[in-house]
């Protein structure tokens, strides 16, 4: 590691011990326009910032765990205007791309209108222009739940709930900060890909094994 101008960097094999990734695939990765700018020395020597180390972690967790290509990510990472000077506000950008699939755009406009307010008003989607797949996926939900009349209040209590989870979330991370002064980004997104799915559905199922019962 060096110290430049009171900021840390990498040589590439330091990045390659840190994420266990090859120096091909990094060199690759830098080509394709996903990682933060080099630094280049006197000596012809390339110095990747610090935040390299968390980008690469998630472009390798989304490529091992949700299997998104690299043109994908590179398409996402242009969608979201990724901030390579900002950790935290990085791994808020990696939760954005785990959680939306900007695939199949449909604008405002084509949407049902009377749908469209509804779900906002309800707190399910933001008020946007445009809207991609796992929006689209939670209208089409919203509506067939519309369609065998379940109340909005019992769609009112699962938002609530999900807010609910999501400040027990954040704690989670929180303490976790607080113990080692430094936030893993790995775990943030197994939090919200793997542990909080797997807990919500395990539940679920045993709620509807009460009532086969």
């Amino acid at each position: 590691m060096k110290i430049i101008d009171e900021k840390k960097y990498y040589k590439m094999s330091e990045l390659v011990e840190a994420t266990n990734l090859s120096n091909f695939t990094i060199s690759f990765y830098h080509k394709k326009g996903l990682l933060p700018n080099t630094l280049n020395t006197s000596k012809n020597m390339k110095y990747y910032p610090e935040i390299t180390v968390t980008v690469l972690n998630m472009i390798k967790y989304f490529k091992e765990n949700l299997n998104f290509s690299i043109d994908y990510i590179k398409e996402l990472f242009d969608y979201y205007k990724i901030d390579f000077d900002d950790r935290s506000e990085l791994i808020l950008q990696s939760i954005q791309m785990l959680s939306i699939e900007i695939k199949n755009p449909i604008l405002k406009k084509d949407i049902n209108e009377t749908t469209l307010n509804e779900a906002i008003s309800l707190d399910l989607i933001d008020d946007k222009e445009i809207y991609f797949k796992t929006e689209i996926e939670v209208l089409k939900v919203y509506e067939e739940l519309r369609e065998y009349e379940v109340s909005s209040y019992l769609i009112e209590e699962y938002v609530k709930t999900s807010k609910k989870l999501a400040l027990i979330e954040r704690e989670l991370s929180t303490k976790v900060l607080e113990k080692t002064g430094f936030l893993p980004e790995i775990l943030v997104l197994d939090i919200l890909n793997s542990f909080k799915p797997y807990i919500f559905n395990r539940h679920t199922i045993e709620e509807f094994k009460k009532e086969v019962q």
